[in-house]
């Protein structure tokens, strides 16, 4: 019996291993570049900044959110700076785009997407809900 139990265990622990093989930084080795190259500053909730290249949000050069009952995309064209704040009980983060015309927009977006971007160092990527200010160049 001790042997099958023993078993039982190596088996799970083995499955639980491999199944987080393709989580985290292993997936992270390519990022989705955009057709156009948008550099921005990117401030995080810590206070950390990092400048990028070829910015995006999960691969496009927009901003994707609700607003409402309706569904946004706002161009990176027209925002100078976005502002994030928290996470709420809904997976949603509200965000205010100050675009280029001098007017403000406000939406929320989903907590759980990505930013990317590429530094001189290599491939950067954060989470919606992590990002306090996002600065366009």
């Amino acid at each position: 019996m001790k042997k099958w139990a023993s078993l039982i265990t190596l088996c799970f622990l083995a499955f639980i291993l491999l199944g987080l093989g393709g989580r985290g930084l292993e997936q992270f080795r390519s990022i989705p570049v955009p057709e156009k190259n948008f550099s921005a500053k990117v401030i995080d909730k810590t206070g950390t900044e990092v400048s990028v290249n070829f910015f995006s949000w999960e691969g496009q050069v927009y901003f994707a959110g609700y607003k409402g009952e309706g569904a946004f995309t706002v161009s990176f064209d027209k925002v100078n700076k976005a502002e994030f704040g928290e996470k709420t009980s809904k997976g949603k983060v509200k965000v205010r785009l100050y675009l280029k015309d001098g007017s403000v927009f406000e939406m929320e977006m989903d907590a759980d997407k990505f930013f990317y971007g590429k530094t001189p160092l290599g491939n950067y990527r954060i989470k919606v809900s992590n990002v306090r200010i996002i600065e366009f160049r």
